[in-house]
């Protein structure tokens, strides 16, 4: 019989951290207050590198202090990052910038597969994609809530009006993630994993099947990057104004709740032959996208490529979790979680950093060369059974 999924605490907090009201303008809460752009590429650097050194550090204490514990924590963290960035943008501190982007790293330390770990911890595997995918929902929600009043605020009081509403919203997260049930503590054999060196948990990325889930996320953090960096220049080399680009976002965010209800929908089978379909169809999607010049075909790509890409990457999250509890690591399951992230910060950060090369090859290329590496990744999980 299935469990009914009933709105809860976690869902409520992924709601209020979606309510970041500056995003619209976040380039210009910085510039605004004085930073050049140089200045806010070496942001965002800070930020990707906090996350990256910290990763691995934060997810063992994670499993030392607990997940509900460890999301308070980051709960806490981001409230003061956000913080921060007022008094950052107010007295113009490039340096008070810098001390958020490193919180602001923190936190998403804290929370890189703590959330999922706790899910997962909850709910188990049979329920386990659905939940994360409704979490998800709720963050989705509040993003487009607050680009829905974004307009409004902004007239009320420009940025600082903007600042203040996703602080308010972010603070009021604290007591909800205070009152997160505990998660349930896990049976008496494997708890003598805990007492052997973290380090030993390193030995599970020298299985093929955990190598091939690494490069396969991977390929989803890359993909989403070229999302958000050159869907807009992907608009202009269309011809259609990049004013457009907010419509579209609000509707490939809307779209790509129907994650959820695809994932209901599977519930109880292993998933990988739909995992495997929408991962074929993702990389054609997004080799039609890099080819196509037709502005009604590149438009209906751009809103539901996202969700083409969501519905197999929680399925991917699942068969992680599956394969750490088959390992019999679950006790130091969020330090493995924080271990397979790094693979995605890393491409992050050598996505920042090439930039200029990217940019020079086109657009067209990342596209084909994201697509196709999915593809390949995504028949290398699927097919061989773990």
């Amino acid at each position: 019989m299935k469990k009914k999924l009933n709105i809860d605490r976690l869902d409520v907090l992924a709601f209020l951290n979606g309510l970041v009201f500056y995003a619209p303008v976040a380039l210009l809460v910085r510039t605004y207050a004085g930073v050049t752009m140089a200045q806010f590429f070496v942001l965002q650097a800070v930020l990707s590198l906090t996350v990256f050194l910290f990763e691995i550090p934060t997810g063992i204490l994670t499993d030392k202090i607990g997940y509900k514990n460890t999301m308070v924590l980051a709960q806490g963290i981001l409230v003061l990052a956000r913080g921060l960035m007022i008094i950052a943008y107010l007295t113009g501190s490039f340096w008070l910038f810098a001390v958020e982007a490193v919180a602001e790293g923190f936190a998403a330390c804290f929370l890189s597969g703590t959330q999922d770990a706790y899910v997962y911890s909850v709910y188990q595997e049979t329920q386990y994609p659905v939940k994360i995918a409704r979490v998800s929902n709720f963050g989705t929600a509040g993003f487009i809530v607050s680009t829905l009043f974004y307009v409004l605020l902004y007239r009320l009081g420009g940025i600082v009006i903007l600042l203040v509403a996703t602080v308010a919203a972010c603070g009021t997260g604290l007591p909800c993630a205070a009152g997160l049930m505990p998660e349930p503590k896990t049976a008496g054999h494997v708890k003598e994993a805990q007492e052997q060196n973290h380090f030993h948990m390193l030995r599970i990325f020298r299985d093929a099947p955990m190598i091939r889930m690494v490069f396969l996320a991977t390929g989803f953090s890359l993909a989403f990057l070229l999302i958000n960096f050159f869907y807009v220049d992907k608009l202009l080399a269309c011809g259609i104004q990049e004013t457009w680009m907010s419509l579209i976002i609000l509707v490939y965010s809307a779209i790509q709740m129907l994650a959820e209800r695809l994932l209901d929908r599977i519930e109880g089978t292993s998933g990988r032959r739909e995992m495997l379909g929408a991962i074929l169809i993702a990389g054609i999607l997004m080799v039609i996208l890099a080819i196509s010049t037709v502005p009604a075909v590149v438009v209906l790509i751009m809103v539901v490529l996202p969700l083409v890409l969501t519905f197999p990457e929680f399925l991917l999250n699942g068969m992680e979790n599956v394969y750490i509890d088959r390992c019999g690591l679950s006790e130091q399951r969020a330090a493995i979680l924080s271990v397979a992230n790094m693979a995605g910060n890393l491409m992050e950060i050598v996505f920042l950093l090439a930039s200029a090369y990217i940019a020079g090859i086109g657009t067209a290329a990342c596209f084909i060369g994201a697509g196709l590496m999915l593809a390949i990744f995504g028949i290398a999980v699927c097919c061989h059974r773990a």
